[in-house]
């Protein structure tokens, strides 16, 4: 067997693994899990996802190709099976693998091209739960000091609008405490997540409150405007379609910012950030509180770049009095930031650097959370003696 076949067929096994892998970890998502399961056996269907670019060939992204097709196309046999197209509450029981699969036979190609020169991209509007928490708990030093975002790995740069949502955080015993309620309460933009900490309990909540968002600009590769449909499309494909509210939101965070798109730079992360910041501050004022921040991002990016984005960081306190470094990660993502002996589920680990008058103050590991957001287990402690 030639070299080139036998790498593809290791390659399309590593890919079968994953596929098992994930149909197993999300059991919960009857559809994914199940299209995951036959992928595990159908090597055929499979191996689509070898036409993946480096560092992409991950189920999320097969995954994401599909549910972009049947957005596009929802007369093909697959799309009634998506809540995103049929509806919520409207999808058919039984098994949609005999659709799924004469669906992606009839359009392998265009499938394949989508897979070949796309990448798992996301803006899960939901992760401005632990966001809003991490803004708080930056700005717990300099209260009241307006805020310039920069966000790495933008998107479409929904998450920088986090100030302009409504982010309930719920007590784990509803009943004995209220939610607490943070940035507009009367947003068309609904976020939620579990407070597992009780960080955000009544009694705690007046030391949460938001710091006015002055600037804000980001940076990605690929950047998304949020007047091209298709390209707003494939950010919603990256969405899973079976947890309830996360389509829903997304559509309502676009509606909400079409018009007010924050800057979103076309650039490498490490490359663009000092413009990035340039921008936020310009609109900010040079006084304001310079946040970078990140959320499933650094993930993508090559250990030797992330060496490099931690020096572009630092260097820029040379020039910024207030700058913190706001990171939610999987574990040993975030450079400087040591995970929590035991992660939870989803493996989320979120961590604070700052820089205060050009001195770095000690980094916090505030805590963990699930990526999309649906719960956090944030703690305070670290942050100027201050425990929470």
């Amino acid at each position: 067997m030639p070299d080139e076949a036998r790498h593809d067929l290791e390659r399309l096994a590593r890919i079968q693994r994953r596929f098992s892998e994930f149909g197993s970890e999300y059991a919960t998502l009857p559809l994914y899990a199940t299209i995951c399961r036959h992928l595990t056996e159908d090597q055929d269907l499979a191996s689509l996802l070898l036409a993946a670019r480096p560092g992409q060939a991950r189920p999320v992204l097969w995954l994401a190709a599909l549910h972009d097709l049947v957005l596009r196309l929802p007369e093909t046999p697959a799309a009634k099976w998506y809540p995103s197209v049929a509806g919520a509450g409207r999808t058919p029981s039984g098994d949609p693998w005999p659709d799924v699969r004469r669906t992606v036979l009839d359009h392998r190609d265009e499938l394949v091209e989508k897979i070949s020169t796309h990448g798992t991209q996301t803006n899960e509007v939901n992760r401005a739960v632990y966001l809003t928490l991490g803004l708080a708990a930056a700005s717990r030093d300099v209260p009241g000091r307006p805020l310039a975002l920069v966000e790495l790995g933008a998107s479409a740069g929904l998450l920088l609008a986090v100030d302009r949502y409504a982010v309930r955080l719920d007590s784990p015993d509803a009943l004995s405490a209220p939610p607490v309620v943070l940035g507009e309460p009367g947003s068309t933009v609904r976020c939620a997540g579990q407070d597992r900490s009780g960080v955000a309990s009544p009694g705690r909540a007046e030391a949460l409150e938001l710091p006015p968002v002055l600037g804000r600009a980001g940076v990605d590769l690929d950047p998304v405007d949020l007047a091209d449909d298709d390209a707003v499309r494939w950010l919603e494909a990256c969405l899973w379609p079976e947890v309830p509210g996360r389509v829903e939101r997304f559509r309502a965070a676009r509606d909400l910012l079409r018009d007010q798109q924050p800057t979103v730079l076309r650039a490498d992360m490490v490359d663009g950030l000092s413009r990035a910041v340039e921008v936020a501050r310009s609109q900010a004022g040079e006084g304001a509180h310079v946040v970078v921040f990140s959320s499933w991002a650094l993930t993508y990016l090559e250990r030797s770049r992330r060496t490099d984005l931690e020096a572009e960081v630092c260097a820029l306190a040379r020039d910024c009095a207030l700058l913190s470094w706001l990171t939610a990660e999987p574990p040993s993502c975030a450079p400087g930031i040591e995970p929590p002996a035991d992660v939870d589920e989803g493996g989320t680990v979120v961590g604070l650097r700052r820089w205060r008058d050009g001195h770095e103050r000690a980094p916090v590991t505030l805590g963990t959370c699930h990526p999309h957001g649906a719960w956090v287990d944030l703690r305070f402690r670290g942050l100027d003696g201050q425990t929470s």
